[in-house]
């Protein structure tokens, strides 16, 4: 690529987010013929993508859809990829740039899957309502801290709805949030008058990626709207009491605001299933994790071992019981998705090397014929 075309290319996709390492990554594949776009959104496989020439619309390859194994390994809102233009505003998807952070989740139910909420993000704003209801509560802002941390990318917690709130409520969902996200930004905001989101907005760096998640009904597309000034975000208004501004649509969406600010917004999650690592959950819970390098013994599970200087922590009143116990509680359902992962793995490898059996089987026939 010439130095010319590459300049054409940074000033048409830069306002997306591209820079020097997405085209370092683009030219290390060695396909010049493809062009890169971003995924800005995505239903039953039909995407957009924002490319050099404006937003086209594109499917996934028969060689992608061949190479792809896993739920995660297809596209997902923010990715990068390369695509093959054709008429109309068109395109097909070849190829999937290495991310450089996921927010990702288990998927419902039983199946071991990823399933990933947004990608290619530097901060995600952890969204909850705090006027009442049951969306706003320690332990659910852990689970979601700790998919945070395994995202890779910046966690911020916004506690919005403010406006709807008593001053004792909005110190006390404050105490919440500090207690159980220690050393993470913290916002009350308004999305409704406003307040607050200057300093919100002020935290952020400009040409940055964020993604807002957090349960249903909490007002991150009014946010969206709030931040953009005008209404990119359908919502319905419910009735006095029950919840605000719910967003009325199930996909996830990217949205790039004058200020320079690229968002996306995503749908209420029902349920919080964790996709994550010890790493993630030592991150949530890092005066657990500090109390336990005290331990006397390295391997301490930390439920009455001699020594354990968590159990001397709860003691002495240092350790708050509910948190301890969300620890553990979390902790277990980690080792269990890992054993999961570790079967699927190892069953997935055993499927490989059966369809590599068979095809040698199958040349040997073919040769013998021969």
């Amino acid at each position: 690529m010439t130095e010319k075309k590459r300049t054409e290319l940074e000033a048409s996709l830069s306002p997306w987010g591209w820079n020097s390492r997405w085209q370092a990554l683009r030219e290390a594949g060695g396909t010049p013929d493809l062009l890169p776009g971003r995924i800005t959104t995505e239903s039953r496989q039909i995407y957009t993508v924002e490319g050099p020439e404006g937003p086209v619309t594109a499917g996934i390859s028969g060689a992608y859809h061949y190479r792809a194994v896993l739920r995660s390994d297809y596209p997902a809102v923010g990715d990068w990829i390369l695509y093959k233009p054709s008429d109309g505003n068109k395109g097909v998807i070849e190829q999937l740039l290495p991310r450089q952070s996921c927010f990702s989740r288990k998927t419902a139910g039983e199946r071991t899957e990823e399933q990933i909420i947004a990608a290619n993000i530097d901060t995600v704003l952890l969204v909850f309502g705090i006027n009442g209801g049951r969306n706003f509560t320690s332990g659910g802002l852990e689970r979601y801290l700790t998919l945070a941390w395994e995202s890779g990318a910046v966690p911020v917690v916004v506690l919005n709805k403010a406006d709807l709130c008593s001053a004792e409520e909005r110190e006390k969902a404050l105490l919440t949030a500090e207690n159980s996200a220690p050393g993470v930004s913290i916002y009350e905001v308004s999305a409704l008058t406003g307040e607050g989101l200057e300093g919100l907005t002020g935290s952020i760096s400009p040409g940055s990626t964020v993604a807002l998640t957090g349960p249903s009904g909490v007002g991150k597309s009014t946010i969206i709207n709030a931040l953009a000034g005008r209404e990119l975000q359908k919502t319905t208004s419910q009735r006095e009491g029950d919840l605000k501004g719910r967003h009325t649509t199930t996909r996830k969406e990217m949205f790039r605001l004058p200020g320079g600010l690229i968002l996306i917004d995503t749908p209420g999650l029902k349920e919080i299933q964790l996709w994550a690592s010890e790493e993630a959950l030592a991150e949530t819970f890092d005066d657990i994790a500090l109390l336990a390098r005290e331990c006397r013994f390295k391997d301490c599970t930390h439920r009455g071992e001699p020594g354990c200087a968590v159990q001397q922590a709860l003691s002495r009143g240092e350790l708050e019981h509910r948190r301890y116990e969300n620890y553990l509680n979390m902790e277990k359902e980690l080792n269990y998705l890992k054993t999961r992962q570790d079967s699927q793995a190892a069953r997935m490898e055993r499927e490989k090397w059966k369809g590599i059996a068979k095809i040698q089987k199958d040349l040997k026939k073919q040769n013998k014929r021969s």
